[in-house]
């Protein structure tokens, strides 16, 4: 076995020096393009995955503590951020509330959701304060004061989709009548625009202020926000949250996303593997021509190769090193200007509704596993055509019957 793999090594090489080197570059080209198919499509979705996730830190910050199923507000909350806080890798931990309600502005009526927050303890915990594009963001002293989310305001990005309250600016008074029918008035102190419908279609006002709406005490809340110090610990510091004694879910940015992209990407994903099959299936037929194709022209020296003692293992071998020959090159090239693409995007990331960037991820594992299953395919349309002909009587292979 390992003489044939020789002499098919050295029979592959000796093909490949005398073949046509236009052809060989046509061939190249074109294995690349497939292979950056291949892997262009999910770096983006990748990216659009990533900025969506990204998104979903306002809500969720890195972990997201929420009530069991029987009761609308963690009870006991200030005892579960005592708790959060003990844990080490825990970087800032806050509470919330939420609550539905409709905004109004003169004529102009919007539904929303109302956020409770605690202004100094957002600064560690989220990225509102620093999306402020007109106005301030809260201050612990902000009672009677509300920041209202772009998409709401007239002008906008975003506002010509969605219903939004005309010309309602920082200074202007808005009534918000909440869903339990009490009607509070609010003084617009900023408007926050984070260009995503998870904050811009939303508004923030004091925790204090929505607690008194809700007629609850200081001890409940919607949710617990948690940060931490490295991102990449983030499960790890989830397990170390529930056994510090906290019974409520616990969830981590990421399995919230998951669960709230998933139906938001399956498309796209469906798409990217229709993509993915169809490429691989013409890599593998383009190679599978092309061999098939030389060794028909080949076939009379096939025979005589036979004729003086060479295996059709060794033939068959000799092909299979050909084809991954051309599927390597094919590969590097595209490596190269799948790399230099990326390079590219992340230097002058997409721009998407004039303010959204989208920045192609790069996914190593996924590289890696494209170029085992080319590589794979063409040993396998290599050996198929070599395989069928080898078999053939050498007499008819000489006389190119």
């Amino acid at each position: 076995m390992l003489n044939d793999i020789k002499v098919g090594f050295v029979s592959a090489t000796s093909f490949i020096k005398r073949g046509n080197k236009k052809t060989l570059g046509f061939i190249i080209f074109v294995l690349a393009l497939i292979f950056i198919n291949l892997v262009f499509l999910p770096s983006m979705i990748g990216g659009v995955m990533g900025m969506m996730t990204g998104f979903m830190q306002y809500p969720y910050g890195d972990i997201v503590i929420e009530p069991s199923r029987d009761s609308p507000y963690i009870n006991n909350v200030d005892n579960v951020l005592q708790k959060v806080r003990t844990v080490p890798d825990v970087k800032s931990a806050t509470k919330r509330l939420d609550a539905g309600a409709s905004i109004q502005y003169k004529q102009k009526v919007v539904g929303s959701t109302i956020t409770g927050v605690l202004p100094s303890e957002e600064y560690d915990i989220s990225n509102y304060p620093y999306i402020i594009s007109e106005g301030e963001f809260l201050g612990d002293l902000s009672r009677g004061e509300i920041i209202i989310g772009a998409m709401l305001v007239e002008g906008y990005f975003g506002s010509e989709i969605y219903d939004n309250l005309g010309g309602v600016r920082v200074g202007s008074f808005v009534n918000v009548t909440y869903s339990n029918q009490v009607t509070r008035t609010y003084k617009v102190k900023g408007i926050m625009e984070g260009t995503w419908e998870l904050t811009d279609l939303n508004a923030l006002v004091h925790y204090k202020d929505l607690r008194d709406v809700l007629g609850i005490n200081e001890s409940e809340a919607t949710s617990v926000v948690v940060r931490v110090k490295n991102i990449d610990d983030v499960a790890k510091v989830k397990e170390k949250i529930i056994a510090s004694g906290v019974k409520e879910p616990v969830f981590t940015r990421d399995e919230k996303s998951d669960a709230v992209l998933r139906q938001a990407m399956q498309s796209i994903g469906l798409v990217n593997v229709i993509t993915k099959y169809v490429s691989l299936i013409v890599g593998a037929a383009l190679i599978l021509i092309i061999v098939y194709i030389s060794v028909l022209n080949r076939k009379r020296e096939i025979g005589i190769l036979k004729a003086v003692g060479i295996s059709p293992r060794s033939i068959v071998i000799s092909y299979a090193f050909i084809s991954m020959f051309y599927v390597l090159i094919g590969v590097v090239a595209g490596l190269v200007l799948y790399f230099a693409l990326m390079f590219y995007f992340q230097a002058n990331p997409v721009i998407f509704y004039e303010t959204i960037e989208i920045i192609p991820e790069i996914q190593v594992g996924l590289i890696i596993k494209n170029i085992f299953t080319m590589l794979a395919l063409s040993i396998i349309a290599g050996i198929i055509p070599a395989w069928r002909v080898s078999k053939q009587s050498m007499l008819k292979m000489i006389w190119g019957r």
